[in-house]
């Protein structure tokens, strides 16, 4: 396909010094515009509260209908642009673990239940279980997704976990708060579990800029890392 140049004014391109004529090759060009493309993009990152902390995503994947995938797709475009890392079980960031339990690797572990396969079967989930748990260790934040249809195991463990750390954790819960199990109630403060994403987010951009006070209780924010 050939390269169709745009404008140097559309992409705002310093003009001294350079021009197309100044160029060699397409090839140059196109390093110029994704520069510039790239800068563009980390400018609409925006600066506050949450740049450079870690998130781990936590909620149902063994029999959620799209392995769990969707939302964590979704909520990471939104954590991308407050420069917040997400740490998603589904897309381990790590090749010490090789299992993400989706697509035909979950093809392959039902073929295994089928097969009674139990010790190959644990040795697989030995270490799933110890990276998804360190990766909940080393976030700075926690969020999951709880839907009371959906059984759940890891999701529960991940949840108590980072209570247990003094984590800031958010439950966004299919039904809201008369949907929360009742262990849930004694354990999570109740302003931290919201009804759809579109609530949790609206929450999250005003802690990170400035408009809502974050609970110190939980929150430390480190100047020198």
């Amino acid at each position: 396909m050939r390269f169709i140049y745009p404008s140097i004014k559309s992409l705002n391109m310093p003009t001294k010094k350079t021009t197309m004529t100044d160029l060699e090759n397409e090839e140059e060009v196109e390093k110029v515009i994704e520069e510039i493309m790239s800068e563009e993009e980390k400018a609409k990152t925006k600066v506050g509260r949450l740049n450079n902390t870690r998130c781990y995503l936590a909620g149902p994947i063994d029999y959620a209908q799209d392995d769990g995938v969707g939302w964590r797709r979704n909520f990471t475009e939104f954590l991308n642009r407050m420069g917040v890392l997400p740490l998603d079980p589904t897309d381990k960031p790590t090749t010490q673990c090789k299992y993400n339990e989706i697509g035909a690797e979950k093809q392959m572990i039902d073929k295994l239940v089928e097969l009674e396969r139990w010790d190959e079967l644990r040795t697989m989930a030995k270490e799933i279980v110890l990276v998804d748990l360190r990766m909940v260790e080393v976030s700075d934040f926690l969020v999951a997704y709880v839907n009371t249809e959906i059984p759940m195991c890891g999701t529960w463990d991940e949840v108590f976990e980072s209570l247990r750390q003094r984590k800031p954790t958010y439950v966004v819960v299919e039904g809201g708060k008369k949907k929360m199990p009742m262990w849930l109630r004694g354990k999570l403060n109740h302003n931290f579990c919201f009804s759809s994403f579109a609530e949790l987010e609206a929450y999250l951009e005003g802690l990170h800029t400035g408009i809502i006070e974050p609970d110190f209780t939980r929150w430390v924010f480190l100047d020198r890392v």
